[in-house]
């Protein structure tokens, strides 16, 4: 949050860097404290709500003050690099990972397939063309920014023969088990009409993407196509 000259507030996103001003669609709906590397204040208010509240930080009233003095002595004989906290690197490599789990869905879904007597002819290329897309589910899920994906539907109208039709089916785990991945994507109706569709000149894609993040906790995207 940052402060007028006149006490209004401006809120900011820390992850998208969005900001907002008081008044609807907002995020945020309510403040307890105001805090800097320097200053604390809490709030002294009837209210938390950001909608009642008064951001005039200079009134006692209003807003309680932790002494420059009591801050100073909180910081004083610690080693600052003690009170860093330490996130495990994530040992996962994303694209090797992605690549051998991508393959071994390609056999489940073609013995899926098999079992009912369907061929499976894989598009290389439209699995390619999925890559935008799933960013664009990520930045979403991770971040609550909306992506324009109209590249994404741009590609796939020049890739798609006119006649034919482009069903696709995107699904986020939190984990690499791909046998669980697929008995999880099989029990969505969606899914299971997709993989077990069948026409003259059907082809399929499936393309995976992994997304590692400290503390080795991963984001693993599928989509069928």
């Amino acid at each position: 949050m940052t402060l007028s000259d006149t006490a209004v507030p401006t809120f900011w996103d820390a992850v998208t860097g969005q900001r907002y001003t008081k008044g609807a669609g907002m995020p945020f709906k309510t403040i307890d404290c105001v805090f800097n590397d320097k200053s604390f204040y809490a709030n002294n208010q009837p209210s938390n709500s950001i909608s009642k509240i008064k951001f005039n930080l200079s009134d006692p009233v209003l807003w309680k003050a932790v002494s420059e003095e009591a801050i100073l002595s909180m910081r004083s004989g610690k080693d600052p690099l003690n009170l860093q906290l330490t996130l495990t690197p994530n040992t996962v490599d994303p694209y090797h990972t992605a690549s051998n789990l991508e393959h071994q869905l390609k056999r489940l879904v073609r013995d899926e397939r098999e079992g009912q007597d369907l061929s499976t002819h894989w598009n290389e290329n439209l699995s390619h063309l999925l890559l935008p897309a799933i960013s664009a589910y990520e930045t979403e899920r991770a971040a609550g920014v909306t992506v324009d994906n109209e590249e994404f539907q741009n590609a796939i109208r020049h890739a798609v023969p006119t006649g034919f039709t482009f069903k696709g089916y995107p699904a986020q785990f939190n984990h690499m088990n791909i046998r669980q991945i697929f008995r999880e994507c099989m029990r969505s109706e969606v899914c299971s009409d997709l993989i077990t569709s069948h026409g003259d000149q059907l082809e399929l894609a499936v393309k995976v993407r992994i997304y590692p993040y400290p503390e080795n906790v991963v984001a693993c995207w599928v989509m069928f196509a």
